[in-house]
């Protein structure tokens, strides 16, 4: 299907435009878009499947494709001196994560359209539905992409996750100890901690998906650290969940590790793929 294509070919754009003019029209594409029409090969596709089909492209170009359950991210560099302008995409994410692929487009108003080589190669000549090409219109929809992005992050957060690794000021469980705790999160973002089954700490979590790295802010709700809060950053790479986390009244980390004297708690965890998200 034509999802599964613009997946390994160019699902989620992010990225730094090289000079103020790359950078501004960057920024014309920050949103939330609608797919509107997808042509493969010259021939248009029937309507997605899944009304929550869409791209949502934030700050810098980074940007997330949501087809249905699945989510994809990547990132994106345009050429806007290029005609017809150009773009690069990056997946960071997923089995294609790192793939490059070369495409056009234009933006005119609140469409936008983009062409990509249906051979992930051969940069298409012109913005529109051709022989070898995968082409999209989306239609820009209302509301802020950040919250659209948050509700993204809080879908890829639900789940039942298995403590593989945990570290406080950079001294480190035991696999046995970390063997017994799971991690549950919900979709508006209520997590428990299960020690043997049995609940030790709960939180309430607000995440920011906009920055980099990704933000994750912690209020506990119950156990050792109720009535505080815990400024954290996190990231989901290939099934682990990793999440370090400052101490309470202390700054929020910059990068991702646990080492003595830094206050700072490191953990990771693996998707428990028995578990109903």
């Amino acid at each position: 299907p034509y999802t599964t294509l613009f997946r390994s070919s160019a699902v989620l754009l992010a990225g730094t435009g090289t000079d103020d003019a790359a950078a501004r029209e960057l920024a014309g594409l920050e949103g939330v878009w609608r797919f509107a029409t997808v042509a493969v090969n010259g021939k248009e596709q029937p309507a997605p499947s899944f009304d929550t089909n869409k791209m949502i492209i934030a700050k810098g170009g980074k940007y997330v494709i949501v087809q249905g359950p699945r989510v994809t991210h990547g990132r994106i560099q345009l050429d806007p001196t290029a005609s017809p302008k150009h773009y690069d995409v990056t997946l960071t994410s997923g089995p294609a994560k790192g793939r490059v692929t070369r495409g056009v487009f234009e933006l005119n108003g609140e469409m936008l359209r983009i062409c990509l080589p249906l051979d992930g190669k051969t940069r298409p000549a012109t913005v529109g539905s051709r022989p070898a090409t995968i082409f999209f219109a989306f239609k820009r929809e209302k509301g802020d992409y950040k919250e659209a992005l948050a509700a993204v992050a809080r879908q890829e957060l639900a789940g039942r996750w298995q403590s593989v690794s945990y570290a406080l000021d950079g001294k480190q469980a035991t696999a046995e100890q970390m063997q017994k705790i799971q991690l549950e999160i919900d979709s508006a973002g209520n997590s428990k901690a299960l020690n043997d089954g049995k609940l030790f700490i709960a939180s309430s979590i607000k995440v920011d998906p906009s920055t980099d790295p990704m933000s994750m802010d912690v209020t506990f709700t119950d156990g050792e650290y109720k009535g505080s809060s815990s400024l954290g950053i996190y990231k989901i790479e290939d099934g682990i969940l990793t999440i370090c986390r400052a101490p309470a009244k202390k700054s929020r980390p910059t990068e991702f590790g646990s080492t003595p004297g830094s206050g700072l708690t490191l953990m990771t965890y693996k998707r428990d793929a028995g578990a109903a998200k």
